[in-house]
């Protein structure tokens, strides 16, 4: 009798042990969880709620240094079984801690949005209404993108004094996109030549930063990194176009522009 205890106790035991490992996997190497404060994705996420990210789909990001002071190249990232896909919901790291015109890595503030754009895209905005090149179904929210279509810069302001009716680049004597014409943007991936020179560099200057790890400088319409002229810069990595289903009350590339593949965290696969 005293054994068959003892052998029920071990088996408990065993059992709890395993129980408790596996849910440490899961949450080390598969899922993590965060809460989201604001309504930039109304209706599908709405504030105080929860979601699920599956970080194997896209791979587990694995990082070389200290999480305080994250620079381009170090991060790599794990197998995964997929990539971003148009209309993911992902979370990943907010790229504009330091402000709209650089790229930063924040260890603790996290965004939610729809990928609408991938790698290679040319995207833009038309009387309201997303558009990819390489797509052909609704991208995001579509009920919301029709209340844009019927804006203008005045009723915006009258509609909601806290909506931003311009779009970066902002105040660009060539570029004057708006929340209801933006683009065509293309969006590079990895191994594009990006040419540097004053009508691209409002666009790409700070994404070439990042990879370069270091600040370029305009001198009469010439631009130079460390003290030499660049002309071009063939980019290393993907990067992605993220908007929130709450068109009018989001935050997002449309303002501060495109996402970097290593800040991408994974999947939304669950609200709760």
């Amino acid at each position: 009798m005293k054994k068959r205890i003892l052998n029920i106790v071990y088996w408990l035991v065993l059992s709890g042990i395993l129980v408790w490992s596996g849910r440490l996997v899961l949450k080390t190497y598969v899922f993590v969880s965060f809460r989201v404060p604001t309504n930039s994705m109304e209706p599908t996420v709405n504030p105080d709620d929860h979601v699920l990210v599956n970080r194997l789909a896209y791979g587990r990001r694995i990082f070389s240094c200290s999480l305080d002071s994250v620079r381009h190249g170090d991060i790599t990232r794990g197998w995964g079984y997929s990539h971003p896909q148009h209309n993911d919901v992902v979370v990943f790291n907010t790229p504009i801690y330091n402000g709209w015109d650089t790229i930063s890595f924040n260890k603790l503030q996290f965004f939610v949005k729809r990928c609408i754009a991938l790698p290679g895209d040319t995207f833009e905005i038309r009387g309201g209404y997303y558009h990819v090149s390489t797509f052909e179904g609704d991208l995001g929210n579509m009920a919301a993108q029709r209340e844009v279509a019927h804006l203008t810069e005045d009723t915006t302001i009258r509609y909601r004094e806290d909506i931003p009716y311009w779009t970066a680049p902002f105040y660009h004597p060539v570029y004057h996109w708006n929340i209801r014409d933006m683009g065509p943007l293309y969006v590079p991936r990895r191994g594009d030549v990006i040419h540097i020179d004053t009508i691209t560099a409002p666009i790409y200057q700070k994404f070439v930063e990042w990879e370069l790890n270091t600040d370029i400088e305009e001198r009469d319409g010439r631009f130079f990194a460390r003290g030499e002229e660049i002309t071009e810069h063939t980019m290393q990595q993907g990067y992605y176009f993220m908007a929130g289903d709450n068109v009018l009350g989001s935050q997002d590339s449309r303002y501060w522009g495109l996402v970097p593949e290593e800040f991408i965290v994974g999947r939304v696969c669950l609200v709760y």
